[in-house]
């Protein structure tokens, strides 16, 4: 046996590091889609939802947290999401901070964001806050199951967090 060649274990291992490293890579890039579809400016439920398991939830947790948000499959998902069309017409998500752990076709990810919004068509906004979202690989492709979104803080861009550090945006 040459010292270039693997064995058995050595194929396995190696196949496990590039699954693990696959599977960081495009829960990432699930991630960024999910910014992305939540700023669209049309058909932003749908392009949400299909990045979600048919069971998917997404729950606003924390001291800033709504419960009435939340929302449990895609449709309830296209619902709620769409609902933010006309609430906030502009937006731009940022994610970042990733930190993911796998275990085979399941994982829990934590991650940062930020955005930049106009609430209501006249209030510029700042928002940011964290997630702790579970994910699920289905059919070879990673999903959001379970997304819980912690807001630090949704403050008018001219004030800042100091001086209004959540403000109420039904």
């Amino acid at each position: 046996m040459s010292e270039t060649s693997m064995d058995h274990a050595d194929v396995v291992s190696l196949l496990a590091r590039l699954d693990a490293l696959e599977s960081r890579e495009a829960i990432t890039n699930l991630m960024v889609s999910y910014m992305t579809a939540t700023d669209a400016k049309e058909g932003k439920g749908e392009k949400v939802a299909r990045l979600f398991t048919e069971d998917g939830r997404w729950q606003s947790v924390g001291p800033h947290g709504n419960p009435d948000w939340a929302a449990v499959g895609r449709d309830a998902l296209v619902k709620k999401f769409d609902r933010n069309v006309d609430r906030m017409p502009f937006s731009a998500h940022f994610v970042t901070n990733s930190a993911i752990q796998l275990d085979g076709d399941v994982a829990r990810g934590q991650f940062m964001y930020f955005q930049a919004c106009t609430y209501r068509g006249n209030q510029a906004l700042w928002i940011a806050g964290s997630y702790d979202n579970d994910f699920r690989r289905v059919d070879g492709h990673w999903l959001v199951s379970h997304m819980r979104v912690h807001n630090f803080f949704t403050t008018p861009f001219d004030k800042g967090w100091v001086a209004v550090p959540h403000m109420q945006t039904p």
